[in-house]
């Protein structure tokens, strides 16, 4: 309890609870902020119908944000359509929010396993483990996905025998298999195999300080199962600089999707593994420069979604440092004697 006080009496640490809940009522009032055409059945994204018009709408009546003009590939070719940007942003609040929280915990949770494991057992195993996860830290993680989305690209391909002039089906492999049935998105995949060594490290160092302790040795005299002393006495000690690194991890993983997608190697526009904030900067990348170089031409093709970003990061780091200060002793000690 002295410790959720000192978290309240920060001044900042209110200002990240109320971008964090802002973020999570504007999720959740989605249907009565932007009302879908179908309640029963509410679509992530709105089009208007019958619009010509090459350029985005500018902000109006009945469009807040304005649109975004792409042209989309569908079934009958290429159509151009318009997106309603300030619809695709409340909505898109909900996937940004689950993309975020999924990635980190899953990413925290494989960290947290195979650190947890190499820092017991220690020796060998431990030595293997960590030479992984130093493996997997010199791995750039925009070459992963863009490995990754190459690898999935594959699946189920048609080619044509060029000496037959014959279609030649390439079948997918066990795991693109997998991959396709499940219905995983590639991109947060591979953010998570590659975002769990700093909970692994973090875990790993904390546990090897923590198990010699004596009420650790006391538990082992006593017979307990290295699963509990694990669960029970280990990681409940350990865990505050994990949950820190999670805060942060919320934010960044997001802003790490939009900056693969906007550089274009995540996918394409019409990938549902794409979150709509995502989608929103790919589609007006292309209007960037208005005529005669004018970056402001188009701003709410951009400035909308990009503020929305900064601020959703900015929140979750913020909320990650009051945890550090609040969870850290030595934080609290330094802030109250100076």
């Amino acid at each position: 309890m002295r410790r959720l006080r000192h978290f309240f009496t920060v001044r900042l640490n209110w200002v990240a609870l109320l971008i964090v809940g802002f973020f999570f009522t504007v999720a959740l009032a989605a249907p009565w902020i932007a009302p879908p055409d179908d309640p029963a059945h509410p679509a992530l994204y709105r089009y208007l119908e019958g619009q010509t018009q090459v350029a985005p709408l500018p902000p109006g009546p009945g469009l807040p944000l304005g649109t975004v003009a792409y042209m989309m590939d569908s079934t009958g070719g290429r159509e151009l359509l318009h997106f309603d940007i300030f619809y695709s942003l409340v909505w898109g609040t909900r996937t940004v929010l689950r993309f975020g929280l999924l990635t980190a915990l899953a990413a925290a949770c494989l960290g947290i396993t195979l650190g947890a494991i190499g820092g017991y057992v220690g020796g060998a195993l431990n030595f293997a483990l960590m030479r992984i996860t130093d493996a997997f830290l010199a791995f750039p993680v925009i070459a992963g996905v863009w490995l990754f989305r190459t690898v999935m690209q594959t699946a189920n391909m048609e080619l044509v025998d060029y000496t037959n002039l014959t279609p030649v089906s390439i079948p997918s492999t066990p795991f693109q298999h997998l991959v396709l049935t499940l219905g995983i998105d590639p991109v947060m995949l591979t953010l998570i195999l590659f975002s769990w060594m700093g909970y692994a490290r973090l875990i790993n160092a904390n546990l090897i300080s923590l198990k010699e302790a004596e009420y650790v040795q006391a538990a082992k005299v006593a017979g307990q199962r290295p699963l509990r002393i694990i669960f029970r006495h280990l990681l409940p000690n350990a865990i505050a600089p994990i949950i820190v690194l999670l805060a942060r991890d919320i934010g960044g993983m997001v802003v790490m999707q939009a900056a693969f997608a906007f550089i274009g190697v995540s996918g394409t526009v019409n990938s549902t593994a794409i979150p709509e904030w995502s989608r929103l900067l790919m589609m007006g990348r292309n209007w960037i420069m208005g005529a005669g170089g004018n970056p402001f031409l188009y701003w709410w093709l951009y400035l909308p979604v990009t503020a929305a970003l900064i601020v959703f990061g900015i929140g979750w780091n913020l909320l990650g440092d009051g945890l550090n200060l609040t969870l850290n002793p030595h934080e609290v000690a330094r802030k109250r004697f100076g």
